[in-house]
């Protein structure tokens, strides 16, 4: 399986429409996992240390903006977090990486976090249910930016 570094590489040299949120501090991240009450598994706080969250323009994942993980905008953790419990009942345990402007709402499901790695899913907001996607989110991240290679 190719690195997620050599696929986002891939992306930049098509030119793609690319955002980087900036590295995040582990810190930060440790901030944000007690503001969250929960462990994030190893591979989303090795991309937030890299890339702090974003990527490809409107399809951007949920990361530490600036550095701060108090900042609630959309496109951090924090913000589409506390939003989607807040409009949608998300669960606790459920930690958003992603949330579309269609309502598409993927999640780190805490609850199953196994060595320091845990599924990624998908909340369905209007059933208030929860789908498998993947089981750790450098599978998911792989999946997600192979399929916007040369689309």
């Amino acid at each position: 399986m190719e690195s997620i570094s050599h696929l986002i590489k891939k992306l930049e040299d098509q030119h793609a429409d690319l955002f980087w949120q900036g590295e995040a501090s582990l810190e930060s991240i440790n901030k944000l996992q007690t503001i969250l009450k929960c462990v994030l598994p190893r591979s989303f706080k090795d991309f937030l240390l890299t890339y702090g969250g974003g990527g490809i323009s409107e399809e951007e994942i949920s990361g530490i903006e600036a550095n701060d993980p108090y900042i609630q905008n959309r496109g951090t953790v924090l913000g589409d977090t506390l939003l989607c419990r807040e409009e949608f009942q998300l669960p606790e345990h459920f930690i958003v990486i992603y949330f579309g402007m269609d309502n598409v709402v993927w999640c780190l499901d805490t609850s199953k976090l196994e060595n320091e790695e845990c599924p990624v899913i998908s909340y369905d907001v209007y059933l208030k249910k929860s789908f498998f996607l993947f089981p750790t989110f450098n599978e998911f991240m792989h999946d997600f930016l192979t399929h916007r290679i040369n689309r």
